[in-house]
């Protein structure tokens, strides 16, 4: 089972006091012929002390039986969602509190994935108090 790492892009998360909910930059994958097993992670990890309350996937047909799963650290976000055809859905996230260096990962499950894959976290800003 390999790991791959995606260059980091050094987006900059929205941390100010303008609202409750926020929208991560998008993170996007582009898969080719990944196998099943294999773990995808994001080069950015998540900002620490944010409230994750949901997350959108949107995804092109990966392959016949194929499946996705989205983690936060070692918390799933997304469990095993089927992607043998296009996704667009929104999954809601029963709050979760990031911390410092945790990363942002795809799990590649059924068959070998081939096309592109993106997630949106929706969160609140929680802060250091």
């Amino acid at each position: 089972m390999a790991k791959i790492t995606l260059i980091a892009k050094a987006y900059r998360w929205f941390v100010g006091a303008f609202g409750n909910l926020s929208i991560s930059p998008t993170l996007v994958a582009k898969l080719a012929a990944v196998p099943s097993g294999d773990v995808i992670a994001f080069g950015d990890k998540v900002e620490p002390n944010l409230k994750v309350v949901g997350v959108t996937l949107f995804s092109s047909a990966l392959g016949a039986s194929t499946t996705i799963t989205a983690k936060i650290g070692a918390t799933t976000i997304i469990n095993t969602e089927a992607t043998d055809k296009a996704v667009a859905t929104y999954f809601p996230v029963d709050d979760l509190i990031t911390d410092v260096g945790q990363e942002i990962s795809l799990i590649v499950g059924g068959g070998a994935a081939t096309g592109t894959v993106k997630l949106k976290l929706h969160y609140e800003v929680i802060g250091n108090l």
